[in-house]
């Protein structure tokens, strides 16, 4: 509908206080909940795990120390990193470094443990679905 070229429009002015007011009362999205572990860092410490423990690799316990060790040394460097660039203090991701290191490097597969389910937890991943 259009109006004729000789009617007058008359504008509707909101004044500034109720603009103000408008945008006080404005909803915001709520706040997404932080969870220990980046999802990303729960990633690595259960994926290294299973490569390291999980798949069974027919080379006997000579070799165990030696992949706890490079496991340990893959997760502390990749959660550390992970949580540096998610605003985490410099201390605070060393320690969750650390312990996602320990239970990634201790010789036996902890995905299907209590600590699995922990990690899993703590991270977060089980709260993500596929979009």
């Amino acid at each position: 509908m259009t109006p004729e070229p000789d009617e007058l429009i008359e504008p509707e002015v909101i004044p500034p206080e109720a603009r103000r007011e408008a945008a006080r009362t404005e909803e915001k999205p709520p706040e997404r909940k932080r969870s220990f572990y980046h999802p990303l860092s729960g990633l690595v410490i259960l994926g290294v795990d299973w490569l390291a423990f999980g798949m069974e690799w027919p080379t006997g316990m000579m070799d165990s120390p030696v992949v706890s060790l490079l496991a340990f040394a893959v997760t502390f460097w990749a959660v550390r990193r992970i949580q540096l660039g998610e605003g985490d203090d410099a201390r605070r991701a060393m320690w969750k470094a650390v312990i996602g290191a320990i239970a990634a490097g201790v010789p036996f597969p902890v995905t299907g443990t209590i600590v699995g389910a922990a990690i899993l937890a703590l991270s977060g991943l089980s709260r993500l679905k596929l979009r």
